[in-house]
């Protein structure tokens, strides 16, 4: 176990199980593809941090897609922070601006980003026993956001993915970006679900694209 974090156990699956819908060619190049991961890690940890172990699309890719990096033998782990009834009324908030909506409408101001640094610093000291040199820490949507600037040192590399977003800004994704931006300096790379969710400030070489995925053995699927 991580710490006294919550850790979600997720079992490895053999990416053997996907030989059958990839064919011959995309199952081999999908092998080389977990060949040159593992070399690149070199052993290091893969620490995935999340604000929820069950419900939302976060948790629904996660569960599979570690489970397929286990199955390539890579150190893939999951633990979720913790929060109170504000601090996720707080982020719902930002969530929605994000996707250019106004949500509930309540305010982003000096008293919602003390609350939510707040919560933020008591996953910290927990965050930090938990990892290890070298680890590669892989922080999800704005829930996590605050917790990047406690981890930007050169023995942890940090990356965040925000999986939400919208094509066209406007007024309401502007201020959502405005509340996050002071945590999201010069990390290490970013993550978004297509190129037009990312702000302009994000460093374009930095910069990575996954497309969300879907594991073809699901009952959704």
């Amino acid at each position: 176990m991580l710490s006294d974090l919550h850790e979600v156990q997720v079992q490895p699956v053999a990416l053997e199980r996907l030989a059958g819908l990839l064919g011959s060619d995309r199952a081999e190049r999908f092998a080389r593809t977990a060949e040159t991961a593992r070399a690149r890690l070199a052993g290091r940890r893969v620490v995935n941090v999340n604000s929820t172990a069950t419900g939302g699309g976060v948790a629904e890719l996660l569960q599979t897609l570690l489970a397929y990096a286990r199955g390539a033998d890579i150190d893939a782990r999951w633990v979720v922070m913790e929060g109170d009834a504000r601090f996720f009324e707080i982020t719902k908030r930002i969530h929605n601006h994000l996707y250019g909506t106004e949500g509930d409408g309540g305010p982003l101001g000096d008293a919602e980003r003390r609350h939510y640094e707040e919560i933020s610093l008591r996953n910290v000291a927990r965050l930090r026993r938990a990892l290890a040199p070298d680890d590669l820490v892989v922080l999800h949507d704005p829930q996590t956001a605050a917790l990047t600037r406690h981890f930007t040192t050169p023995d942890v590399k940090v990356v965040w993915r925000c999986h939400v977003g919208i094509d066209t800004p406007n007024q309401h994704s502007e201020r959502g970006w405005a509340f996050l931006r002071p945590y999201l300096d010069n990390l290490d790379a970013y993550v978004f679900s297509c190129a037009q969710f990312a702000p302009a400030w994000v460093p374009a070489d930095r910069l990575a694209v996954i497309a969300p995925s879907i594991d073809p053995f699901s009952a959704k699927n």
